[in-house]
């Protein structure tokens, strides 16, 4: 058994809808004769399929926003995710055109209030056939296409350019910009969550010589004088997107204890993902006032909020594989980033948190996440912990194994019907509450695999 893994209208809306279908008619047979033209050649769709659709400046998805089911929600881009929020359907309404209709909440893609403004909000509604939920595809070279609006001739765009989760979609004039062009992926087709594109998103720092090397850094956060030890991948090259791994130690412990590892040393350094690695990743180990991360008014987010953009400022990050991990309380830190930063963090690893020491400020929001915990270390509090991103992830929930006391063993299980790109594991072990965690009358080996199958979970994004 070691080891083993198991498996209400506003105003105007109503007038709208009543006269959509009689003012189609005389739209098509007056000023968007010009550009009801022969579809986009990359535009062929399946009526009967769902697609994710996938942004050409960002990498991001099509996305209604918060999973919303109300008329009038608004339409976001977000990481790719393949959620039911994230795959539409292109429902025929004749003449080359089509409304979008999203699987989660049935609704369509609408410009907000019918308007032909450049900026007017993209948002769901309730499906009525009108001009304004209606578009057509055109051609953009790479198998990509725009969605081009009947009622205002507009293409559908992330807003600014942005690359931001949660940027709003708009319609603005075609331009034929990266941001108004979008790649249809069926769902289960195109790359995953799982397998991102190799150069993932570059951060800030990306292409200069850096001024931060390894060792410790002092930065201002919320007044305060706050440090952290940095660790560079060995032959660092400003042109690489590294992994971002931030390591929070337990109560009592130190910033020094997690970068070198104690009596382990290198084999345990940032528990043990400096080894894994292997000159991958860009590792930091934050230092917590009164060597604990209570999180006071949610300081120490802000901490590492500010170092984040230090880090990125100045070295290389791809920022969609950025990890958290930690023992005991640093534990409880991460889970403080799963449930307040799910936006910003890939992943997070979450080692013997005997409940919410840092807080949950959020928690709503899905993130890769990884429970490990000895059974004899008060492992309610663990499972209670985890418990919320099976939610959160729309895992199937179950009571998995655990391995007896006295076996010196632990159980790995991966859950069921998570939602894609989102797992959850859970790793018990037969031991205690010891840094490392180990307990050495129990799985005396705890060191060897945790660090091994935390780096395998976070290696896989």
């Amino acid at each position: 058994m070691n080891g083993e893994v198991r498996p209400a209208s506003p105003p105007g809306r109503q007038r709208w809808s009543v006269v959509a279908a009689a003012g189609a008619a005389l739209l098509v047979a007056g000023t968007l004769v010009a550009v009801n033209a022969a579809p986009a050649a990359a535009a062929t769709v399946d009526t009967n399929a769902w697609y994710v659709l996938v942004n050409r400046n960002s990498g991001k998805a099509l996305d209604v926003y918060g999973l919303a089911t109300n008329d009038g929600a608004r339409i976001s881009q977000w990481t790719r995710n393949d959620g039911a929020n994230q795959q539409w359907q292109f429902v025929d309404s004749g003449g080359g055109y089509y409304r979008l209709k999203s699987r989660h909440s049935g609704k369509v893609l609408d410009v907000s209030n019918a308007s032909t403004a450049d900026g007017a909000a993209i948002i769901q509604w309730t499906d009525h056939n009108g001009a304004n939920q209606q578009f057509r595809l055109a051609d953009s070279d790479g198998g990509h296409v725009r969605l081009i609006n009947r009622n205002s001739n507009k293409a559908v765009e992330v807003q600014g350019a942005s690359t931001a989760d949660g940027a709003n979609v708009v319609q603005y004039s075609d331009g034929n910009g990266a941001n108004q062009q979008w790649r249809l992926f069926p769902v289960g087709g195109g790359p995953t969550p799982t397998s991102p594109p190799p150069s993932g998103e570059p951060g800030a720092g990306c292409g200069k010589a850096p001024t931060l090397g390894n060792g410790t850094h002092t930065i201002q956060s919320n007044g305060k004088s706050r440090s952290f030890i940095l660790r560079i991948p060995a032959n660092y090259n400003s042109n690489t997107r590294y992994r971002l791994m931030f390591a929070f130690h337990w109560l009592g412990g130190t910033a020094g204890d997690v970068a070198y590892g104690g009596a382990d040393g290198a084999a345990w350094s940032y528990y043990g993902q400096q080894e894994q690695s292997n000159n991958s990743a860009i590792l930091v180990a934050p230092q917590g006032i009164g060597n604990g991360w209570a999180n006071s008014g949610g300081e120490d987010v802000t901490f590492v909020d500010d170092m984040i953009r230090r880090i990125e400022s100045d070295l290389c990050v791809n920022t969609t594989q950025r990890f958290a991990l930690g023992f005991s309380y640093g534990g409880a830190m991460s889970y403080a980033l799963a449930c307040a930063r799910a936006n910003v963090f890939r992943a997070v690893a979450v080692y013997g948190a005997p409940r919410e020491l840092s807080g949950c400020s959020g928690g709503t929001q899905p993130i890769a996440y990884f429970g490990i915990h000895g059974i004899s270390d008060n492992i309610a509090s663990g499972r209670s912990l985890r418990d919320r991103f099976v939610r959160n992830n729309g895992c199937t929930p179950q009571n998995p194994p655990e391995p007896a006391a006295g076996s010196r063993t632990h159980i790995t299980t991966a859950y069921s019907g998570c939602r894609a790109g989102y797992p959850v594991l859970w790793g018990a072990f037969d031991g205690g509450h010891t840094p490392g965690p180990v307990d050495g009358g129990g799985d005396s080996g705890a060191r060897t695999w945790t660090k091994g199958e935390v780096w395998r979970f976070f290696a896989q994004f």
